[in-house]
């Protein structure tokens, strides 16, 4: 909870100033469909990069073998990342974002279009004030 959560909140909190300041610059209430495509990828690339230390170590959490009479490598967030850093330098806590940006980017990008696009419809018809 705690991955997906810093996630989500620095998407959408990314999302929201880069789209307030957009939307100042040009003087204009709504984004064009290809600014909030771009925005939203911007935005989904900020998640991963928070989160990532926090995902490596559930991934190693749950990856690690676990033999009898032995204590864990790995047993909680901060013993972790303070194991990861010491044996292997504060980078390891990121490996793998390129090919998680690359997956996660897109998807985002289209995420945030459609809804802009679906929301900006939708106040145009009157089904929110």
């Amino acid at each position: 909870m705690l991955r997906q959560g810093c996630n989500q909140a620095v998407n959408f909190t990314t999302y929201n100033i880069f789209k307030k300041k957009v939307l100042e610059i040009q003087n204009k209430k709504d984004l064009d469909h290809w600014q909030s495509l771009i925005l939203g990828g911007i935005s989904g690339g900020f998640g991963p990069l928070v989160n990532n230390p926090l995902d490596v170590v559930k991934t190693r959490m749950q990856k690690q073998v676990i033999k009898q009479g032995r204590p864990a490598k790995y047993t909680g967030i901060v013993q972790s990342i303070g194991a990861i850093y010491k044996a292997e330098g504060g980078l390891a806590l990121w490996k793998g974002i390129t090919p998680r940006l690359m997956r996660i980017m897109p998807g985002q990008a289209i995420t945030f279009m459609i809804y802009e696009a679906v929301s900006s419809s939708l106040l145009r018809r009157g089904y929110f004030t």
